[in-house]
């Protein structure tokens, strides 16, 4: 008996209490037929005594045009987001505490990709399910538009509408515990492209910053060409009149006419929204970054006191676009901070302009994007003054576009 209770006494020890340890939950995977309905996860069933209370909660939406997208709802003690799996693991919209990460877009619904045609109107059919924060092109393709050679092109890619192939949520214990979402998404045709993107969204417990570690994987025998643009996009309470654009400049040069036609004066502050008429602007950006390349960049509210700030490498991310569409109110008002492998012009010509990578077979590409969320001015201020350190020089402003004559 005093054996039996001695072995009992050291199992309990080695086992632990519940909460503590790592610990993994697939919630899907193409290979096995797996498919979750619905599933949660709280701080009191994975996580550690003591510390901030979080929660995971996978649900499936119903009615309208959202009938049947997976949505991964995310509380991480300081930050509530949503990734949308169904929805090649875009993020859908983040708050944290009454500053809501994202924009007021006309498509309310997180609308399921079957629904979605991406050759409507005129090959921009991308737009019917437009309303998410951090939503990524590419796999192939990003920007307008376009036949190259004798492919069709559609407006931004596919990957934004391909439903995940494999998700699963990780809690991964330590001294500064974190939650980890890995999301697989293939973006393979016949005669086309064959490309997967690997992503792991991360957020340490009682952060208020979301880590994305991004790799693109070439899955054929041959080269492949690919692109890939995360267009983040915010609305208010951050887009209003007097809000800025913060980031060490290197050069900026504007898309198009109509982003040309003042002559590129403030062309990174913001006005409010405009009566209709106004058109849209965009303004291709390289960036300055320290030694290793890191870079950031900044979207900060007109009083100074609430921010995001975007930090990614030059090496990975060698270029960033910004939109501002400053339309009225309910038809869109929102800006983009968008960094990429390349500008959002057509394929052809990004490819003449020697912004279009290609992977050798198997070979994979990284791209790492942190997103910050800054909730006081002591923190909009140290992130501003980061930025200036990164500035050595004053930037190049071109005001012909890049793609003139």
């Amino acid at each position: 008996m005093k054996h039996l209770r001695t072995a009992l006494l050291a199992a309990a020890i080695s086992a632990g209490p519940a909460w503590a340890g790592s610990h993994e939950k697939i919630l899907i995977d193409a290979t096995r037929n797996l498919s979750t309905p619905g599933w949660n996860i709280s701080s009191a069933d994975w996580g550690a005594k003591g510390g901030p209370k979080w929660s995971v909660q996978l649900r499936t939406l119903h009615g309208g045009r959202q009938e049947g997208t997976q949505v991964i709802d995310v509380v991480n003690g300081a930050m509530a987001f949503t990734i949308v799996p169904t929805r090649g693991f875009e993020v859908w919209k983040a708050t944290v505490g009454d500053l809501r990460l994202g924009w007021d877009s006309p498509v309310t619904e997180v609308v399921h990709p079957a629904l979605v045609s991406l050759t409507d109107h005129g090959n921009q059919g991308w737009l019917d399910g437009f309303g998410g924060w951090v939503v990524r092109g590419g796999l192939a393709s990003f920007g307008a538009p376009v036949m190259d050679g004798e492919t069709q092109l559609t407006l931004h890619g596919h990957v934004d509408y391909i439903p995940a192939s494999f998700a699963s949520v990780r809690y991964e214990d330590g001294p500064v515990p974190k939650l980890v979402f890995r999301g697989i998404v293939n973006d393979t045709q016949m005669f086309g492209p064959n490309l997967r993107l690997t992503s792991n969204i991360s957020v340490e417990i009682g952060k208020t910053a979301i880590r994305f570690d991004d790799a693109i994987t070439n899955l054929a025998d041959t080269p492949q060409e690919f692109e890939n643009l995360y267009h983040i996009n915010f609305g208010t309470p951050l887009l209003g009149a007097g809000a800025e654009f913060v980031a060490p400049v290197q050069q900026v040069a504007p898309m198009n006419a109509a982003s040309a036609q003042k002559g590129l004066q403030d062309w990174n502050r913001y006005t409010g929204p405009h009566a209709p008429g106004y058109a849209a602007q965009v303004f291709l950006l390289k960036l300055q970054g320290n030694a290793a390349g890191e870079t950031q960049a900044m979207l900060k509210s007109a009083d100074g006191t609430r921010g995001a700030l975007l930090q990614f490498n030059t090496r990975e991310l060698p270029y960033m676009s910004l939109w501002k569409n400053e339309a009225a109110a309910k038809t869109g008002y929102v800006t983009g901070l968008e960094p990429g492998t390349g500008y959002p012009y057509a394929r052809p010509v990004e490819r003449a302009a020697g912004r279009v990578p290609s992977l050798a077979p198997g070979a994979s590409y990284h791209l790492g994007l942190t997103i910050r969320a800054l909730t006081t001015s002591a923190e909009v201020a140290k992130a501003g003054d980061a930025i200036a350190q990164l500035r050595s020089q004053e930037p190049v402003v071109l005001v012909k576009p890049l793609d003139a004559p």
